[in-house]
């Protein structure tokens, strides 16, 4: 089960001067693209046997497609294309004039943005009240360079509002940045071109010198992000996509050859935190492109907040065990909410011995891939230690936060209701990252629904950290919701029954806040 939500923008007529283009996503470093899949000429079947040219969706543009003519000596336009091709287009249908198939369309004029990139004539060929398709019948458009050029000319238009409302300090700032990373780049680049190292103790000497230029360069790069984070409160909030924009164009070609920087840019899975780039923040070893990327991997796994994903591990590996070895008879039973990888969980099992009782671990995420590392991963750990002896089960549901708060179907129901009912230990490290205060307050109700007598709750909340958030927020596109002491008690106010103690539980970097409740008896 998943719930996934998207929309997309409808196109429109050209508004009034100055515009407001949309930042487009910056171009990157060349990516491993995946094998070129080719037809296997077989043909095709039903609907698909009619060849169809390739079409440019007036939806994917950064500049509304219009066009513009006259029909029986009327003038019409701007009419909103829905899409064009080189032979045709169709478009939304003119109100009030009854066009149907063989009206003439003379003194076509096709608009990109506010300027004419078409003109010529064409014919209506279907007719619905929703709209018309039409055949030109002056000429073709190349619709390959159309959508270079449209590509291009946002750039350009965007980079001109870049350089009229970010400040100057701020866009000097990020570019101070940039040379910072150009300067290591070179530098390291060069010494492993050098060749100079010892193939058979590279892992050493690597850990050793990434540590020395942490120490002082790595403080500079600290500094200058700190820096920029203070300088970007200052931002108009109509300008933060701008500068969002302008940061990731400048710093994310230099940035991807960290595997840790470029996941959570590129988000294949669709959002940035991701099973995967949990994982990556607790690899031993320093992974990316060269040397290069792997001394900024070390810089990655030393931000505040990578450091904290590492440490709040250990917050919540800590309540499994406690949890684990109380007294009772009846099974423990754990739940994760938006387990991820459950790298607590792996680590438990990898340091279990002997159980006191059995143990229920019950994995909920709306990520199938999640389910399937974590699966594999805890599987493997189990059948490792004591041959599968252990008395221990693992149950992953593919569930949704949404579907936890509010089920809609008998089985949903069935889930919040019977499955994960009576549960000893629920915990989130990261979901509420990402959760507005009234859906915080709704899951926390519902999470707290779910304890046994004396069960216990922790939830997890990053804290702003300046050395993290401005390049989570800018550069890479990742903003997450903060929440101080204050906003994490008030996620406790108003659980019925009262909990018989609140707390707020920090992990050793003192940037992620679990509130930390048991229920009454």
């Amino acid at each position: 089960m998943q719930y996934v939500g998207n929309h997309h923008a409808s196109p429109g007529p050209s508004s009034p001067q100055p515009r407001s283009y949309p930042p487009p996503r910056p171009s990157s470093p060349p990516r491993s693209w995946p094998a070129q899949a080719h037809e296997n000429l077989d043909g095709a079947t039903d609907a698909g046997i009619a060849f169809r040219p390739a079409r440019i969706l007036a939806a994917d543009l950064p500049m509304p497609l219009t066009c513009s003519f006259r029909c029986d000596g009327a003038a019409l336009g701007p009419v909103p294309l829905v899409d064009l091709s080189t032979a045709g287009f169709s478009a939304l249908a003119p109100e009030h004039l009854g066009l149907t198939p063989g009206s003439i369309l003379e003194s076509l004029v096709v608009f990109l943005g506010d300027r004419p990139i078409w003109s010529g004539d064409a014919v209506v060929v279907r007719a619905s009240a929703a709209r018309i398709g039409c055949r030109l019948t002056s000429g073709v458009i190349d619709v390959e360079d159309l959508r270079l050029r449209a590509t291009l000319e946002n750039r350009v238009a965007v980079l001109e509002q870049q350089r009229r409302r970010l400040p100057a300090e701020w866009r000097a700032a990020v570019a101070d940045l940039r040379q910072l990373l150009e300067d290591a780049r070179d530098e390291v680049q060069a010494r492993e071109y050098a060749e100079t190292n010892d193939p058979l103790r590279r892992r050493d000497e690597e850990a050793r010198l990434f540590e020395a230029l942490r120490m002082r360069w790595g403080a500079a790069f600290y500094d200058a992000v700190t820096q920029l984070h203070a300088m970007s409160r200052a931002l108009d909030p109509q300008d933060v996509a701008l500068g969002r924009s302008y940061a990731s164009s400048m710093l994310m070609p230099l940035l991807s050859a960290c595997p840790l920087h470029r996941r959570a840019y590129e988000k294949p899975l669709g959002y940035a935190g991701d099973y995967r780039m949990m994982e990556l923040c607790f690899a031993e070893d320093p992974l990316g492109e060269g040397l290069f990327g792997r001394f900024l991997f070390s810089i990655a796994q030393n931000y505040t907040m990578a450091r904290t994903v590492v440490a709040r591990e250990r917050v919540v590996r800590a309540a499994i065990q406690e949890t684990a070895e109380a007294d009772g008879s009846d099974p423990v039973r754990v739940l994760a909410l938006a387990a991820g990888p459950a790298m607590e969980l792996r680590r438990w099992l990898e340091r279990a011995t002997v159980l006191r009782r059995p143990v229920e671990l019950i994995l909920l995420d709306q990520d199938r891939s999640a389910h399937e590392s974590a699966h594999r991963q805890l599987t493997r750990i189990l059948l490792e230690r004591n041959h599968g002896m252990l008395p221990v089960s693992v149950r992953c549901l593919h569930f949704s936060a949404r579907q936890l708060v509010s089920p809609r179907t008998t089985e949903e129901c069935a889930v919040v209701n019977e499955t994960l009912a009576n549960t000893h230990l629920v915990y989130s490290t990261g979901l509420y990252d990402y959760l507005p205060d009234p859906v915080a307050d709704r899951l926390t109700r519902r999470l707290y629904g779910l304890l046994a007598p004396n069960g216990r709750m922790l939830i997890g909340n990053f804290e702003e950290t300046p050395n993290t958030t401005w390049v989570l927020d800018y550069p890479l596109d990742w903003p997450i919701l903060y929440r101080d002491e204050a906003a994490m008690r008030q996620l406790a106010i108003g659980l019925d029954p009262r909990p018989r103690r609140v707390g707020i539980t920090r992990d050793a970097t003192g940037r992620c806040l679990f509130l930390d409740l048991e229920s009454g008896a």
